[in-house]
């Protein structure tokens, strides 16, 4: 089984104007699709984390008539996690169309950038995977970022709780991770909306969890 990486480039008339309007906005700093139900049918079921300003995303959601139904729910002063039921156009169905046929996976999280592009992960079988590539609709541009075998570690992440996730997101976006660090628990707790002593408690588990999950 094989696993790319993925960027793709929208242009003016491809990209989602939500992905747009996260993109050309100062009140954002990432976006991405951590669920999503691909079944088909009038509309889309997806989840999307967030950190930004919730009233002004809301406000962009209630304005678009590609979003037929959404629940916002805040996660920190600067973080949410939003459900939507979207409309797709024809290159979205297209697209999802590519990257859900036969043997394929795609793998979350789908970062949205600021730069109108999206980067994600698939699994497949080789031919399956050509065969998306080749079905990319006009008006997207593909880079294949890296390609080789799948190797599961991706589960890691996978065993993770959702506030396990989202603090080592969060934890990611401040620089906790950086070296040298910029930044600290109390940001992290800050952004998390909790105490430092259950920030700290949250990342600890998840890196127990991930350093568990590898073979070594």
């Amino acid at each position: 089984m094989k696993t790319v990486r993925l960027t793709l480039r929208y242009d003016a008339e491809a990209i989602h104007p939500m992905h747009r309007f996260v993109a050309d906005s100062d009140a954002f700093d990432s976006y991405r699709m951590v669920h999503g139900n691909f079944a088909g049918g009038d509309d889309h079921a997806f989840i999307f984390h967030v950190v930004g300003d919730p009233d002004v995303y809301e406000a962009a959601l209630a304005d678009t008539d590609r979003v037929s139904e959404y629940e916002l729910t805040r996660t920190g002063d600067r973080s949410f996690t939003v459900y939507v039921r979207d409309v797709p156009d024809g290159i979205d169905e297209r697209l999802l169309g590519s990257f859900t046929q036969g043997s394929l996976v795609t793998l979350p999280p789908i970062e949205y950038r600021s730069d109108w592009t999206t980067r994600f992960s698939v699994v497949g079988e080789p031919a399956d995977l050509q065969q998306a590539l080749a079905e990319v609709p006009e008006g997207i541009e593909t880079t294949v970022d890296r390609i080789g075998e799948y190797d599961g570690s991706d589960a890691a992440v996978g065993a993770l709780t959702e506030r396990q996730r989202e603090a080592v997101r969060i934890a990611r976006e401040v620089g906790y991770f950086e070296v040298p660090r910029s930044a600290s628990v109390d940001d992290v707790a800050a952004e998390l909306d909790c105490a430092p002593g259950t920030a700290a408690e949250h990342l600890r588990k998840a890196e127990a969890t991930v350093m568990n999950a590898l073979e070594l």
